[in-house]
């Protein structure tokens, strides 16, 4: 048995799910039954940015292209603000402020792709 860790975007909201997966077993499906009867914990903006490049960094939550940067530097945020959308697969997401500040750097431009994680704008 192997014990993976994946994180899923549901109505915009990110969640980390924890699977032990048996031989034979699809990811996916192991991933759907976890959702019936697994421990399914939602990742706050927090967390997610704890693990970006320094504070007040806005991380991506999913892997996928950059569609739309909401803000420009200087721009004042409130938490909560929607400041960017990415797209994958088809299904947009809408990427929020974990806090109010002001946006210090954007590091990213539309039709870029990123990784789940990468900082996208930096709020001081």
């Amino acid at each position: 048995m192997v014990r993976k860790l994946f994180r899923v975007v549901l109505d915009g909201e990110l969640y980390e799910v924890e699977v032990e997966i048996e031989e034979g077993v699809g990811d996916l499906e192991a991933l759907l039954r976890a959702f019936k009867t697994g421990v399914v914990r939602r990742v706050t903006a927090e967390a997610a940015a704890a693990g970006a490049a320094g504070p007040g960094a806005v991380p991506a939550p999913i892997t996928g292209r950059v569609v739309e940067v909401r803000v420009k530097v200087g721009d004042r945020v409130e938490r909560g603000m929607a400041v960017a959308v990415l797209e994958a697969m088809k299904a947009r997401v809408e990427v929020k402020a974990s806090r109010s500040g002001v946006v210090r750097e954007v590091l990213v431009r539309e039709g870029e792709v990123v990784k789940q994680g990468q900082p996208l704008l930096v709020l001081a």
